[in-house]
Parts: structure tokens; sequence; C-alpha cells
């Protein structure tokens, strides 16, 4: 039997069905495991006490009755990205403001994720409030990409993504809002799904009102993705439309494609220039997809900088508003900076954005209406050293590199599309370099049958295992 930590969700649940392990075996092993450093700066808080305690309770369960009724990922670690308040345990929100708050009360989607029987062993790390597409706070190590140390693991949800390739976890959960699950995914190498508007819960108070967050999975197998998103799809959405949901998206990843007609967009919405590197990994899914008969064409990705700066505006707004009640706080020099450019617009100022955001999305949506998958790299760059994107001196500049970095992400936030990044490419130095598909408005199913095509023709899982036997000691933060 493999390490306890090569084991995929998938492989957990079943390995506890066979009596071959327990979950308190599992999640004393992957504690254990993230004791002995957790090199990657995955964790902020780790919560050894309440995980071995849903363990020991997950196992008395197991012991007691068969499976029948049971969740499918039933008594699997996981971890929970410090964004999301969860009880009893701290959650930093990335913010030296936060650094002791311990809320009593759990987030709707951690309520989700223990109705699921899944075992979280603590908070993954993000940038302040999520403000930022690397994960350097100052309320803990920044988190680094598991094949380079010296390396970002991007973000916001970067520690996540890191956990994942970190083999910390099999699975983490994560949110995205301008591509937080994807660009860490990408930079990572591990598997991160965004997806439509509405699918998952955020629970009554955990919309951002202009519908470009959502909760969403890491994992490093498509199917775990799959098994994943079936867990997190078990509540209706509060206050936003949602579209009709799967019954299986596991099942998903098994059923017939059909033949699709899929584009290949090379270039940038940004108009932010695309690294060889990256934009050949986007070249070799598109060959390999036609190879599997589905019918591939070209339609290069135009910029629009009507799109990205009306983006800009809501995205600034959004940040504005969660830091309104800061006046005089040490906060970040770039949420500083998102605050204080929040307070430059009106009201109508902002409407204004939103309805351009809107029309730019629908052009977008119209452009490639003859496609049923879209092919784009996932950011435009190779993971980035750590210290590179942030810019304390000039935060302006700072944000503009990260738009130019993310690239195409925010698409699918703007137009509400399911979009998932895949490792399906490496680098001359060995670094991940995702690939991005995006479908229609609650086609998930779709994604991940072609994203489970893609896994079987372009293998990734060997990677993580050459990983560690190369791994050698991080390098100090920049």
């Amino acid at each position: 039997m493999p390490e306890l930590h090569d084991l995929t969700a998938l492989q957990l649940a079943a390995a506890y069905e066979r009596g071959e392990t327990s979950p308190t075996e599992v999640v004393d092993h992957l504690l254990a495991r993230i004791g002995d450093g957790d090199r990657v700066g995955a964790f902020t808080t780790v919560s050894a006490g309440p995980a071995r305690a849903a363990a020991a309770e997950a196992e008395r369960v197991l012991r007691s009755s068969d499976r029948t009724g049971l969740p499918r990922l039933f008594g699997v670690p996981t971890a929970i990205k410090d964004l999301e308040a969860t009880a009893g345990v701290r959650t930093t929100l990335g913010s030296a403001l936060f650094r002791d708050w311990i809320p009593g009360h759990d987030d709707e989607i951690v309520e989700v994720m223990a109705d699921a029987g899944l075992i979280s062993l603590g908070k993954t790390t993000v940038p302040e409030f999520g403000a930022a597409c690397y994960t350097e706070p100052e309320v803990s190590a920044p988190a680094r990409s598991p094949f380079d140390p010296t390396r970002s693991a991007a973000g916001s949800s970067g520690g996540a993504a890191a956990a994942v390739g970190a083999l910390l976890v099999p699975i983490a959960q994560g949110s995205d809002t301008a591509g937080s699950v994807r660009s860490p995914a990408s930079a990572c190498g591990v598997v991160g799904l965004k997806p439509s508007r509405g699918l998952v819960t955020a629970g009554p108070a955990g919309n951002d009102g202009m519908g470009l967050s959502v909760r969403g999975p890491l994992a490093r197998t498509v199917r775990d993705t799959a098994a994943f998103l079936d867990a997190l799809t078990t509540r209706t959405g509060v206050g936003t439309v949602h579209p009709p949901r799967v019954y299986s998206y596991e099942r998903a990843c098994d059923a017939p494609v059909p033949r699709l007609r899929i584009a290949l967009a090379q270039g940038s919405v940004s108009g932010s220039s695309v690294d060889p590197e990256v934009a050949a990994a986007a070249e070799l899914t598109a060959r390999t997809l036609a190879g599997l008969g589905h019918e591939v064409f070209a339609r290069d990705q135009a910029p629009d900088p009507e799109l990205t700066e009306g983006f800009r505006v809501m995205f600034t707004a959004l940040v504005g508003s969660r830091t309104m009640a800061f006046d005089g706080a040490p906060l970040r020099p770039i949420v500083r900076h998102l605050r204080s450019c929040s307070q430059e617009f009106t009201s109508a100022e902002l409407a204004a954005s939103i309805g351009v955001v809107q029309a730019r999305a629908r052009a977008w949506t119209l452009d490639y209406a003859d496609a049923d998958v879209v092919i784009t790299p996932t950011v435009t760059t190779p993971p980035t050293p750590v210290g590179r994107l942030r810019n304390d001196a000039d935060p302006a500049a700072e944000l503009a590199a990260m738009t130019a970095f993310t690239g195409n992400t925010v698409l699918a936030n703007a137009t509400g599309f399911p979009a998932i990044s895949l490792p399906l490419g490496w680098s001359s130095q060995g670094l991940p370099l995702g690939v991005s598909l995006t479908a229609g408005w609650g086609r998930e199913d779709l994604l991940l049958g072609v994203s489970a095509q893609l896994e079987e023709a372009l293998p990734w899982a060997h990677r993580y295992s050459e990983r560690a036997e190369a791994r050698t000691p991080a390098a100090d933060p920049a």
C-alpha cells in the first residue's frame, strides 16, 4: 500500500471501506507530516485537537455500521481557507488585525464540509483579506509552490493549493473572486475548479453582492475534484440563482464525452503577453484534445481594456467595503491602496463599471458562442519568485503587475461560467504550468468529463513523487 499521504481522497475513502486504514491513523499521519515542517507555508493555524476528535468520531461511526448512507468522502482530511470563519479555530483573514480572532460560529461552507464528514486539519494561508494574487501575509510564512519553494504559491488560495500539492491534505477548500482558486492551482501543480455562479452556497451572509466570488475545490486529481464538488453542492444557495445540479459530478468524469467544438484562445484579456512556455502548454492541450477526436480551432483572446478596468473598479470596491471599519489600522500597503481607490469613485461610477463588465462579459460569451469549451493559459507566466509581485513602495504598480499575471482569470468571474485549471504543462525548470478550460454556465459535468480525458492523456500524478524525491530545502522568505 502506498504511503497514506500519497492516497487521493477517493482512495482514502475506499481504504476506509476495506478496513485498510482509519480516519484516526490518517489524521495522525498527516498532522505529523505538517508538524515535521510546513515547508510551503500552507497552514496559518493547525487545529490538531478538533481534527483528532472528529477523526475518532468518524472512526466510531465507521466501526458501528457499514458505509451505506454515509457521505462519499466521510472521514477524509481537508483544510479550510483562512477567510472562512470557523467556530473555535483561529481565523486570521490573513490580517494582523485578526491575529487572535477565534469565531464563535461557522461560515456556511464550513458547515457544508462538516455535513459531508470531511475533517479539517486547519486553516490555510491567505493574503490579507484575500486581496492579492500572491500569499505573503504578516501572520504566517509565505505560501510557496511545492515544486520550487523559492516560487510563490500565488493567491489568494495559495495555502490551500500548497497544502494539496505538498501532500499535506488530499483536497482543500478555496474561493475565487478574480482567479484565486485557479492561479494557485497553476502555481502548485494541482487541479482547481471555479464553479458556476450560484452553484455552491455561500450562505445568507457570504455573497459579495456582485456575483464575482465563489467557493471551489482544489485537489490532485479530476475525480477528487468532482467528488469534492458533489460534497459542496448539497445545499441550495441562499439569495442567488443557481444552475441545475448534476446528480453526480464524480460520475460525469466517466460518462461518454460527445465530440465537442473547442476554441484555443491564446493571449490575454488584460493585454499582457503570455510566456512562451505557458502558451506552449495551452497549444499542447489543444493538440491533445484534437487527437481525442474533438474539433479544435484557434481564436485568439483580444485585449479588453474596458472589461479589465471595470473589473478593477468592482474588485477595489469589494476590498474597500471590507476595510472601511479599520480607519488608521496597520493594513498592508496593497489593501490600503485598494481601500483608498474605493473612496475615489461614486456609487454611480461603480454601478456604471458593473454595467460595463456585464456587457463585456456578454460580448465574450457571444465571441465564443460556437465553442463548447474554451482553452486559455490559466495565468500568463510560470510561478513567480516569492516577493516578486509584492511592491509595498508602489502598490499601484503592484496592482498592475497582478493584473498582468492573472491575465484571463477574471473572465470566468465576470461571466459566472465554470473554469478549471489543470497541470498540463511543465516548464524547462520543472515548474507547473496550468491550462484553463471554461464551459457554459452550469456545465461542470462537461468540464469535468473533458478534464478526465486530459488527465488520462497527459497524466501528472507521477510529478508529485518526482517532486518529493528531488525536493531541496526552502530558501529564506524574500
